[in-house]
């Protein structure tokens, strides 16, 4: 019996919604150790993806220097200590922390069905260089998410019945 996306998927999903605040999402992401999460509508479809990459991107070309950690730009950290924190600097930093999930998430998501192939997963996950899949059912509502992570999983797992490893 083939595994589908829905044997595999974590549910329930963190999400947030296309008009949060970056400094809601960054502290979000950081909260839950994830690099990303989708963005539903208010009848829980999919509308985008936002990730740590995105909000580092757009910090980046808003102060003009890259930072590592999303959620230290909002909390005037020792990280962003060398940026000018004149009264400029801190207006800065609260204007990437107001702007909304929506001005930089990726809308155009790849996604999968709840009764795709496992391996279909894999290799569209591969072929995107993507670390997360949301899985929808067919009326594009969000179901569950499968990440780099629920991979592993599942490897570990099978390799474990295979080999009757012992750990």
């Amino acid at each position: 019996m083939a595994i589908l996306a829905k044997d595999v998927m974590t549910v329930p999903v963190i999400t947030v919604k296309a008009d949060t605040p970056l400094k809601r999402a960054a502290e979000i992401l950081d909260e839950n150790f994830f690099s990303g999460m989708p963005v539903v509508n208010d009848a829980d479809k999919l509308v985008g993806i936002i990730s740590e990459t995105d909000i580092l991107r757009y910090t980046q070309q808003i102060i003009g220097q890259p930072l590592r950690d999303p959620h230290r730009v909002f909390t005037k950290s020792q990280e962003v200590l060398h940026i000018d924190i004149t009264r400029r600097g801190v207006e800065v930093i609260e204007l990437v922390a107001a702007t909304t999930v929506e001005t930089l998430m990726t809308t155009d998501v790849i996604y999968v069905v709840e009764d795709a192939p496992f391996h279909k997963v894999i290799s569209l996950m591969y072929e995107n260089n993507i670390n997360r899949i949301p899985v929808v059912d067919s009326n594009g509502e969000l179901k569950g998410i499968i990440t780099r992570a629920d991979i592993i999983r599942i490897l570990v797992d099978s390799w474990s019945d295979s080999f009757d490893c012992k750990f």
